[in-house]
């Protein structure tokens, strides 16, 4: 009698405290054409950005976490934040959809939402955004 009240109690507890699941970057996600966001389930997010430039002159310099200013930004705890820094290759630019690609791993943070991705120039003007939801 005590072997099924064991083994019921045992299927009882793994449904209540179930660890966390790791969410591996799958080759559905790498076939997307855009950004991927993915939290692994250990504390981290993973992202491939992907900046559709207009011209072919353009490329990423780096990525890093946080927003550009964080001082004037005012980041909340909704979201993640990386800010990427894009540069002009040249002067003179061709008007061609040009995808440029970069990947970060940043820390996690529980009740976070989305991952912003800030897109700012050598000069530190903005020149675009997008916000992902983080696929958990």
């Amino acid at each position: 009698m005590r072997l099924p009240t064991a083994a019921f109690a045992a299927v009882l507890l793994s449904t209540i405290v179930a660890p966390a699941e790791h969410r591996p970057i799958t080759q559905d996600d790498l076939d997307y054409p855009g950004t991927i966001v993915i939290a692994d389930g250990h504390g981290k997010v993973h992202s491939r950005i992907v900046y559709q430039a207009q011209e072919d002159c353009w490329r990423i310099v780096s990525a890093r976490p946080g927003m550009p200013n964080p001082e004037v930004d005012r980041p909340t705890d909704r979201h993640l934040y990386i800010t990427v820094a894009i540069e002009k290759t040249a002067g003179a630019c061709r008007p061609t959809l040009t995808p440029l690609e970069t990947k970060l791993t940043i820390d996690d943070r529980p009740g976070a939402i989305s991952l912003d991705v800030m897109f700012v120039d050598g000069r530190g003007v903005y020149q675009r955004s997008q916000r992902h939801r983080i696929q958990r």
